[in-house]
């Protein structure tokens, strides 16, 4: 019995390096993006020409567009080679869905930047002064991405995006030190901005398409490269990912469909990756709701997504709040934890709702009364109730 976990940890895996194929790694390579990256590095070249220039620049795709990748890779390389020529240029990307809000975000930039500085007690506003006053006294240039920066505006709208593209104007001829990336899928938000706002910014918007099966071969080939040992995996399993794929152009979906094809491959003792096993992963994705969405969410949450999961049934298209909030309530009290109240369940809820994981809509006819009801779209229930059991340490 003890032996279990050496004896596992010592099997033979089809893996060489599976964080390869993770959503947070950049390669240094990144195919079918080599024009967008050029354009990038011209807008930017003047921020390392003439120091104290600022540049911004919105890129809008949808999920799995490569939009984080291209951004952190240029990132990378300019700052590098700001670094070689003397100038003090700092890259720091920043996730609007992780971190939440603008105080959050602002706290994260500023810690980036100085970590002495207390992580409580300032406001936004402050924060905003503090940011400007460590770039003006220490000579710093800042390259900032605000990543699903659509999260953001949808939460708490564009103060923070308007802020931050005047922080230097009430100063005249002063060094512009903080340039812009936001990255976006919904261009019909950013049309919704402040007409301001957009003026400072709509100049400068890359737009990634989808990839076609070709395009994702090529991706999903070279990641195979560092992530696979030589010849557990074939062309042809990585062409036959790269067609499922290709219906939704997203680079994402392919890479977990590979990933999880390894795992169930390296779980039937196999020493290459089958036909079969990609059917199967395939079988357990659902893309508009990643694992990594779910993980990301606050325990409360998990726990109310839990309580969805439970409430709607096979036979079941939407469930009302009040079923939800009672289920929730018994959950609260297997995992031994204080329910939050109506007003905080509402919010949770429409969190949610915001992040595309469930849909509302307000009952009609057939129902005594007007009441909210919840449905999801994207995932079984059986399967998200299973990733959220995993996630929080599998209560039952």
């Amino acid at each position: 019995m003890s032996n279990i976990v050496e004896d596992e940890l010592s099997r033979p895996s089809v893996f060489k390096d599976e964080s390869k194929l993770s959503i947070d790694y950049v390669p240094e390579n990144l195919p079918h993006r080599e024009r967008e990256l050029k354009q990038l590095a011209r807008t930017f070249r003047m921020v390392l020409e003439k120091p104290g220039s600022s540049q911004r620049v919105i890129i809008i795709g949808n999920v799995g567009t490569g939009k984080t990748a291209l951004a952190k890779n240029f990132g990378n390389q300019i700052s590098a080679i700001a670094n070689k020529k003397g100038i003090n240029l700092s890259y720091i990307h920043i996730n609007c869905r992780r971190e939440r809000t603008s105080f959050t975000i602002l706290n994260r930039v500023v810690k980036t930047l100085n970590p002495k500085i207390p992580r409580r007690g300032f406001s936004t506003e402050e924060l905003l002064q503090i940011l400007k006053e460590i770039l003006e006294e220490r000579n710093i240039h800042v390259i900032l991405t605000l990543d699903e920066l659509d999260f953001l505006l949808k939460r708490e709208g564009e103060q923070l995006l308007y802020s931050l593209i005047r922080l230097f104007d009430e100063q005249l001829n002063v060094a512009q030190r903080l340039s812009l990336i936001g990255i976006m899928r919904n261009e019909i938000l950013f049309r919704h901005l402040d007409p301001s706002v957009i003026s400072s910014l709509q100049q400068n918007i890359i737009r990634l398409k989808e990839y076609s099966a070709a395009q994702l071969e090529t991706i999903l080939s070279e990641r195979a490269k560092e992530a696979f040992h030589m010849g557990t995996i074939t062309i042809e399993e990585i062409r036959f990912i790269a067609e499922i794929a290709a219906m939704k152009g997203d680079a994402r979906y392919a890479l977990e469909i590979l990933w999880r094809a390894g795992k169930i491959a390296d779980a039937r003792n196999k020493t290459r990756v089958s036909p079969e096993h990609i059917r199967e992963a395939k079988a357990g994705i659902y893309p508009v709701v990643r694992r990594e969405v779910l993980q990301e969410l606050p325990f409360q949450h998990k726990v109310l997504l839990l309580a969805i999961s439970r409430t709607l049934t096979e036979d079941r298209a939407y469930i009302t709040t009040s079923e939800t909030e009672k289920t929730y309530r018994v959950i609260c009290e297997e995992y031994n934890i204080r329910p939050r109240k109506h007003t905080q369940f509402w919010e949770y809820l429409k969190e949610l709702e915001k992040q595309g994981i469930i849909t509302t809509k307000i009952s009609g006819v057939g129902m005594k009364g007007k009441t909210t009801l919840i449905s999801l779209q994207d995932i079984p229930t059986s399967i998200l109730e299973q990733e959220i059991l995993n996630l929080l340490g599998g209560i039952k």
